[in-house]
């Protein structure tokens, strides 16, 4: 009788066992808040190679700045394109909005003397509608931080194997991967990110890459 009484005591106890990581809860308490930095870009997908400078404190339609190629040569997806990065556009490049994808039972897969890398299942985003949260599902997620303060300094999302959210569709592969650096301030800001997908939709096969690299930061903007 003694022992069942003193049962919820121990299970009390060992709940602080399964403390969370406290690695992880440095990662959770920085803030991605500060200055906002104007940048100089390369962006690639299949049809065209660009650069530009970026500017978040500029009014709508005057923050990106292509250096190249031409006008002359952008395609009207490049140009649409153009338009949609122009709306999105804010100054948020920081990875620490990355820590929100990642839930508390995130695992150590490896680690080095000033680095540690943990695996997960990604935790929706809020607005997620049913199709991306049953996907999430099937995402394998990296995200590798600094020991020093919990920084993100790179984050993966990858398809280990195809996957059919419709009848009518197929993604046969799937591979987000973003990899960090210092900003003057501290914070690790994305210098570059590489999204590629592929798969088939309506028995017709689609396929797209796209690379975007950070190749300077430049002064704060506000």
């Amino acid at each position: 009788m003694s022992g069942l009484r003193s049962l919820p005591i121990i299970l009390f106890a060992c709940s602080f066992t399964a403390a969370a990581d406290p690695l992880l809860e440095s990662m959770r308490a920085l803030s991605a808040d500060g200055p906002i930095y104007a940048y100089e870009m390369e962006y690639k997908d299949k049809d065209i190679t660009a650069t530009g400078r970026i500017d978040p404190s500029q009014p709508q339609g005057k923050r990106i700045q292509v250096l190249s190629p031409s006008e002359d040569k952008w395609s009207d997806d490049f140009r649409n394109g153009l338009k949609d990065m122009e709306a999105e556009t804010d100054g948020d490049i920081w990875c620490a909005d990355f820590a929100e994808l990642v839930p508390n039972n995130a695992t150590l897969v490896s680690e080095t003397q000033s680095a540690a890398t943990y695996g997960f299942t990604p935790v929706p985003e809020a607005d997620a509608d049913s199709t991306e949260r049953k996907m999430m599902k099937k995402i394998e997620g990296k995200i590798t931080l600094d020991k020093t303060d919990g920084a993100i300094t790179a984050f993966k999302m990858t398809l280990p194997k195809p996957y059919k959210p419709a009848f009518v569709v197929k993604i046969s592969g799937f591979d987000m991967s973003a990899t960090c650096s210092r900003a003057p301030d501290g914070r690790t800001y994305i210098d570059a990110f590489e999204f590629a997908i592929d798969g088939s939709a309506m028995m017709q096969s689609f396929n797209e890459t796209i690379s975007r690299r950070i190749t300077k930061l430049l002064e704060p903007v506000g």
